[in-house]
């Protein structure tokens, strides 16, 4: 199926990338990685996203393509989502995804079925960005700088600064292979992990003061709801840092963290450090993910039930 896809992507005319809405680095950094190097091989290549990209992705080029309600279906040979595994989590533009034949996947999460024609899906890697660094070196491209650069950041980001357990040999002989393109890691940690604005500094100390222990202090949860997004005008994406959280407390084994949408939705992002899967709880609530790292949103409920209604899931483990 790699082959399959390798020559596939870079023997077509264009390509259209697709990313999940709120864009981590990992799904962003793949796409701008396999897009740049689609580029460099004559491939017409864009990057579509939901919405504007937010703060913390813009230390590197950030063309993107974004959705509007008037936006006309994408005219490319080609569509291919990275980190996504459903249609539905690339916004607006999945309507247009789901029409088209021609449609590729790359992610790393667990699917319980294939959105697309061609699909490349490994949960054991660590990041989406493990999957596009072997197609283009199994491509036989040489990896240019710009691209190991946006991989690298990929990898750093969904794999903690290389601290969580989804981290293998693979991925470090991987990172060695973008270090030899001379990409500059030490600002990249930088920009990646130092740099907060004086209102996500705020939001923090927000979540700390709501800090809740359950099951003998080994659940931590934390979370914003509207009144706090709404006093500091802060956005989903200002909180995306935050998700980590309750994790870093001494005892604390899972964690949650809330975040309440401006549509009264209620974000959910779970950790977990010891043996426990959270990923069927993340599924219980339409959501999904890793053994050790999953989330879901919660519709039509406040953001107190909602806590409540993870919470009590958590405690069954």
């Amino acid at each position: 199926m790699e082959k399959e896809i390798i020559k596939h992507l870079f023997s077509s005319r264009s390509v259209g990338i697709f990313i999940h809405v709120n864009p981590d680095w990992d799904c962003f950094g793949s796409a701008m990685a396999l897009r740049t190097e689609l580029r460099g091989k004559g491939v017409k290549c864009d990057v579509f996203t939901d919405a504007p990209l937010s703060f913390h992705l813009n230390f590197m080029e950030t063309d993107v393509i974004e959705y509007s309600e008037d936006s006309p279906a994408p005219d490319y040979d080609c569509y291919c989502m990275i980190d996504v595994n459903s249609a539905d989590r690339i916004g607006g533009w999945g309507k247009f995804f789901q029409s088209k034949e021609d449609t590729v996947c790359i992610d790393h999460h667990i699917m319980q079925s294939c959105p697309a024609r061609l699909s490349l899906v490994d949960p054991s890697r660590s990041a989406a960005g493990e999957l596009v660094y072997e197609l283009i070196a199994a491509s036989g491209e040489k990896l240019t700088k710009q691209a190991a650069a946006y991989l690298y950041c990929a990898i750093s980001s969904d794999t903690g600064s290389f601290r969580y357990a989804s981290v293998t040999q693979r991925t470090l002989e991987i990172v060695i292979e973008l270090m030899k393109t001379g990409i500059d890691t030490a600002r990249l940690c930088s920009m990646l992990y130092e740099r907060k604005t004086l209102k996500q500094l705020k939001l923090q100390g927000e979540a700390i003061s709501r800090l809740k222990l359950y099951g003998g202090g080994k659940i931590g949860v934390a979370g914003i709801d509207r009144a706090v997004m709404e006093k500091y005008d802060a956005k989903k994406s200002d909180t995306e840092f935050l998700a980590q959280l309750p994790r870093i407390l001494d005892g604390v084994i899972i964690s949650a963290f809330f975040t309440q949408l401006e549509n009264g939705d209620v974000r959910v992002n779970l950790r977990s450090d010891g043996d426990y899967n959270i990923e069927p709880v993340a599924r219980l609530f339409g959501g999904g993910g890793h053994k050790k790292a999953a989330g879901c949103t919660i519709k039509g409920a406040s953001f107190e039930e909602a806590e409540q209604m993870v919470v009590t899931e958590l405690l069954k483990l």
